[in-house]
This record gives structure tokens, C-alpha cells and sequence, in this order.
């Protein structure tokens, strides 16, 4: 459980400095109250999964229920999970947030084994070698109404790992990882 509370201290505090350091920069739930229960609307928009859940409360991750979230962002063509990054949950409802909305998050993918990425990666140039989806750290997703670019800037404005926007394809790129973003 050390190292979960130390990934959410880590977006924290870097949400929190890049706060201080731009104006226009909005915080996630984690940043506003790191004691308040995070609820999270997930659609797995290949396989159906539909998942609405308090993920985290009183300071510490539900277990049960990351393990549910694992699930609906497990790699589809291989029926494989791994354990998430939960810095990634916290991410996705902190882009909820900036938007001011709960529509659910649609996953158009998240874990993905190292042979389904290769596989990916022989059919499109955007794919990654070392994807950080094959470590549980990425998603692609879309939310239903929301431009794309909306989506995009909201991801930008919380200062948080990688955030990639994919407009012919309609969906944004999650991580992680590095702060760096990247737009087409």
C-alpha cells in the first residue's frame, strides 16, 4: 500500500506545482481533498464493461474495487490483466473534474500485453515499442459529447504525466509517465 499512497502523493504534488506555477491550471479531486472519497465511471467501449465505483476513500485504495477497475482496462485481445497504476484512476477522474462533468470515461484501451502492442504496432506507426500500456500505466479514451480537444486540454491543464491527442481517431492518450504532451 506504500507505494499507491506515494504514486497519488506524486501526482498530487505535481498537480500542486504546476498550479503555483500557471494560473490557468485547474486542480483534480486528489489535490482539493486527499481524504475524500474518488468515484470513477469507466466503459470498456470494446467489450461493454460498464463500471461505476468508489475507488478510493478515507486515504486508502479499495482494493476489491481496483481489482474491478483492473478488469474493464485488462487487454481484451489477450484476457489479460495486470495491476494498474492507480496514479491513472486518479488521472481520469481528475480530467472529469477540469471538465466539470460525470459522464463516464470510455476506454478504448488500457493494459495491453506485450504481444498485443507488437501487433498493434505492425498495423499503425502511433503505437509505441515500450508503450507504457503494456505496464498499466496508459489508457486511450473518449468521453461521448466531449470534443476531443476539450478532452485534450483538460488532460494538458493537470500537469500530469504524458497526454497525447489523436483527432483522426478521436480519442486521447493517458500516462503515467513524464510530463510531455503531443497533439495531431
Amino acid at each position: 500500500m506504500l507505494g499507491v499512497a506515494v504514486s497519488s502523493t506524486s501526482l498530487t504534488s505535481t498537480v500542486l506545482a504546476a498550479v503555483g506555477a500557471k494560473q490557468n491550471l485547474v486542480p483534480p479531486i486528489a489535490v482539493i481533498d486527499p481524504m475524500a472519497s474518488r468515484r470513477i465511471h469507466l466503459v470498456n467501449a470494446h467489450t461493454g464493461d460498464d463500471l461505476n465505483v468508489v475507488y478510493y476513500t478515507h486515504g486508502i485504495y479499495i482494493d476489491e474495487n481496483i481489482e474491478q477497475l483492473n478488469h474493464l482496462m485488462r487487454d481484451r485481445r489477450a484476457n489479460a490483466t495486470i495491476d494498474m497504476d492507480t496514479a491513472l484512476y486518479d488521472q481520469l477522474l481528475g480530467v472529469q473534474t477540469i471538465l466539470g462533468i460525470q459522464k463516464p470515461v470510455h476506454i478504448l484501451s488500457g493494459y495491453r500485453t506485450a504481444e498485443t502492442n507488437a501487433k498493434l504496432r505492425r498495423r499503425s506507426s502511433g503505437v509505441a515499442k515500450f508503450s507504457l500500456h503494456m505496464e498499466g500505466r496508459a489508457a486511450d479514451i473518449f468521453i461521448p459529447s466531449v470534443p476531443v480537444d476539450k478532452l485534450h486540454e483538460a488532460a494538458v491543464k493537470m500537469q500530469a504525466g504524458g497526454v497525447g491527442l489523436y483527432s483522426n481517431s478521436n480519442f486521447v492518450h493517458l500516462d503515467t509517465g513524464a510530463l510531455r504532451h503531443w497533439g495531431s
